[in-house]
Order: C-alpha cells, then sequence, then structure tokens
C-alpha cells in the first residue's frame, strides 16, 4: 500500500514584483498584488545595508517592519544624511500563510539640501520637533489672535518663536475662519546667486485626509504648488483627526528654485495654503549649493 506523502507547509508559489525608490528621509516600496489570489496582508522585512555585498535578507521578527493591507510601503524618519536599505515583501492569505514574495530590492533615500547646503535664510531647526516655532506646541486655537495679518517673517530681524507660525491653517479650518492663509519669509541677497537655489520645508505634521496643497511663490512669480498628501491616504480621518498632532506625519518638501528667481537685495518667498487644511511646521530654510563668498 502506498504511503500518503508527508505534510509540508506551502512554499510560496508566486513572485511579487516590487520596486523601491528613495526620497528625502523616506524610501517608498511598492510592488504588484498577486494574480492567484486576493492578499489578505502583506509583511515588509528589512534591513539597512551597511557595505556590500550585504548578508541575504531572510524574512524574520528580527527583520520585520511593517504589516499592510494595501501594496505600498513608506519608510519613514530616515537620516537626513541618506541611508541604503533592503527590501523584502510576503503577501499572506487569511490564514497567515505566505503566499508569494518578492525578490530583495534595494534603494537609498536622498541626501537632505540641508546637508549638502549653505543656509540663505532659514527658519528653525530642522530637528523633527518645531518647539521654537510661535504658539507650539499646542497653541494653534489663538492662531488668529496672535497672526490676524498671517505670517510676515523677515529672516535676520525676526524672531521664530515669535513671528513663525508652528501651524499654517487651509481653508477647510474653521477654527482659522476657513479661509486661504500666507506665509511670507524675507531675506536679503547681496547679488544674485550665480546657481540655483535649494528650498527644504519639513513638517512634522499635516491633517491625515486634507492637508491638500500650497502655492509657492517668489517674487511674485507662481511656481509648481507645493503637495503634501502621501500617494496613500487613510481612506477616513482618525478621532482627533481635525486637530495638530493626530495627523499623518512629518513630510520633507525639498524642490530647486531657478537663480533667475531672485535678486540683488530683498526676495520674498510666500507660501499660500489656499487648499485643504493645515500643515505642523518642523523648519523652512533656502539653500545654496556652494558657500558664499566673503
Amino acid at each position: 500500500m502506498a504511503l500518503a506523502p508527508p505534510h509540508r507547509a506551502p512554499r510560496a508559489s508566486a513572485l511579487l514584483p516590487a520596486r523601491a525608490s528613495g526620497d528625502v528621509r523616506r524610501i517608498s516600496l511598492t510592488w504588484q498584488q498577486p494574480g492567484s489570489f486576493d492578499a489578505a496582508s502583506f509583511t515588509v522585512h528589512g534591513q539597512r545595508v551597511h557595505k556590500s555585498p550585504a548578508p541575504r535578507l531572510r524574512p524574520s521578527e528580527d527583520h520585520l517592519l511593517a504589516t499592510v493591507r494595501e501594496p505600498l510601503f513608506l519608510h519613514h524618519g530616515l537620516a537626513p544624511q541618506g541611508e541604503r536599505w533592503e527590501y523584502l515583501v510576503q503577501a499572506l492569505d487569511r490564514a497567515g500563510a505566505v503566499q508569494a514574495a518578492s525578490d530583495a530590492v534595494e534603494a537609498t533615500s536622498r541626501t537632505s539640501v540641508t546637508v549638502t547646503g549653505h543656509p540663505v535664510a532659514t527658519v528653525g531647526s530642522f530637528n523633527g520637533q518645531g518647539l521654537e516655532l510661535a504658539l507650539s506646541p499646542s497653541g494653534f486655537v489663538r492662531y488668529q489672535s496672535v497672526f490676524p495679518a498671517d505670517v510676515d517673517f523677515t529672516h535676520g530681524r525676526d524672531r521664530a518663536d515669535t513671528s513663525w507660525s508652528y501651524l499654517q491653517p487651509g481653508p477647510d479650518d474653521a477654527w482659522a475662519g476657513r479661509r486661504g492663509h500666507r506665509f511670507r519669509l524675507r531675506f536679503w541677497l547681496d547679488e544674485q546667486p550665480e546657481d540655483d537655489l535649494d528650498l527644504a520645508l519639513w513638517l512634522t505634521d499635516r491633517h491625515p485626509v486634507r492637508a491638500g496643497a500650497a502655492g509657492l511663490l517668489v517674487n511674485g512669480r507662481r511656481l509648481d504648488p507645493l503637495i503634501f498628501a502621501d500617494e496613500v491616504e487613510p481612506p477616513e480621518t482618525p478621532a482627533g483627526g481635525d486637530v495638530p498632532g493626530h495627523g499623518a506625519g512629518p513630510a520633507y518638501i525639498e524642490r530647486s528654485l531657478r537663480r533667475g528667481l531672485f535678486v540683488a537685495g530683498e526676495n520674498i518667498l510666500e507660501i499660500v495654503k489656499d487648499q485643504g487644511s493645515w500643515i505642523a511646521y518642523d523648519a523652512l530654510g533656502i539653500f545654496a549649493r556652494t558657500a558664499p563668498a566673503f
């Protein structure tokens, strides 16, 4: 009589095509849903790569970064200097059995201009807290009385703890009058820069589903808007999400600004929150790519 073969745990029978890309202080990891079944969840495993070749990444509790339900993982909180990471994704059925897995993929987060650049005009400390800004950490309810005409800040003269609000409301915020709000940063250049400059705008928090966008202007010239939403947003506002401290968390926006936008003398950078709800600042700055000559 033939014996039944011994029982074995199911093996991952499908490959999950995955890709990773780096940005400032984060890496985005995406993959495709397996075609053979509907995955109930995905486990994301990762390890920081300090040297090449790195030890082989194996799924384990030590390497588990997250369990998610959608084919996207945003790895936040990486160092401003840039970090190299390796990832592996597994697709699980409703019983928690692995049905598909990705190959290991690597990506490096982008080095921040706050590391490579030379500060021209900054507000705040780029430390992930924003506590040195006005009204921080929870005085947003006094915004309209403290800043009835919004923020107009002159670098080198004004103090961040009194003249730059940590929170910028939007037209969706009833507690700030349901209108747009304009923040200005004024700074002086002895001459027009010889190279492009870089903007760094770091947030400690933003509304979880209505962070929206803001207009960006340099000396009156409107540029592409600043977008504060992640690739995937939560389907509904969490409890308390209409107020700071219960939002979607940090965001790091850095972009190049053409040298021709700037002039010798006073320059004005404006952030106009004319869409959506509030954002909470960590710091804001303009950086040069070469050290200024003295």
